[in-house]
């Protein structure tokens, strides 16, 4: 996170704000239907619903929202970008380092992953949980039904196409096992990003990647992020 120079008035705004926040309920279900046949469901908390739980919170405290998304051309093709800025009403801002990845290549599924990047982003920001959710598998190459949860529809989670379980939280995502590769075979992800944190880019990027093994690394980036923001306040308040 990088924060404006002078940034007194927007590290107790934050914090305030961090105290009083709640964490969103689900109101959407999405049913994703794998390229290698089967499908799995989950409920999750679309960018809306973030917003609607930010918006009183910050607006008591002088706190906006600000998302910009972008594309950048590498050599390995464009990216996908995404950053978030809370700006305070002194002028002081705080935001996230660009979220990147391989940029989708259809419209649909581009607008899908800039909204599934955006909830990230936000809820890194926010440090809440807001999973599940992946709006972004037409990019990954498999379909999927939005239901909105105020519709009446709802659906129980299940498993992934390797049977690996959908995570819930940060501490389950770690603790998933690679079962593949010669590398990193046998580790859990937790150990991966310990020690090579390039991999866990690489997986996250993964056409191929497994629906689970993505999800969870979304969490433990959201965690990390939510750590790293609760480090600075504290040097903040020193």
């Amino acid at each position: 996170m990088i924060f404006s120079q002078e940034n007194t008035n927007i590290a107790t705004a934050l914090a305030k704000s961090w105290g009083e926040l709640e964490t969103p309920k689900h109101n959407a279900t999405v049913k994703v239907s794998l390229k290698s046949g089967g499908s799995y469901s989950f409920d999750y908390t679309d960018l809306n619903g973030i917003f609607e739980a930010a918006r009183k919170v910050f607006k008591e405290n002088g706190i906006s929202v600000i998302q910009n998304s972008y594309t950048e051309s590498t050599e390995r093709g464009p990216l996908a970008c995404v950053e978030t800025m809370f700006l305070h009403s002194s002028g002081e801002w705080v935001k996230s380092l660009p979220l990147k990845f391989p940029a989708a290549t259809g419209m649909q599924d581009f607008g899908g992953q800039i909204t599934y990047m955006k909830r990230y982003s936000l809820s890194a920001m926010l440090g809440i949980a807001t999973e599940k959710d992946d709006d972004a598998n037409g990019a990954s190459g498999n379909t999927y039904d939005y239901s909105n949860r105020q519709q009446g529809n709802s659906s129980q989670q299940s498993s992934n196409r390797n049977n690996i379980p959908m995570p819930s939280n940060a501490k389950e995502a770690g603790a998933i096992v690679i079962n593949f590769g010669t590398k990193h075979k046998g580790k859990t992800l937790k150990q991966i990003w310990q020690d090579d944190i390039s991999y866990i880019q690489w997986l996250a990027n993964g056409e191929k990647t497994d629906p689970a093994i993505r999800e969870g690394i979304g969490m433990m980036q959201v965690a990390a992020a939510q750590q790293e923001a609760q480090q600075k306040m504290q040097q903040q308040a020193v």
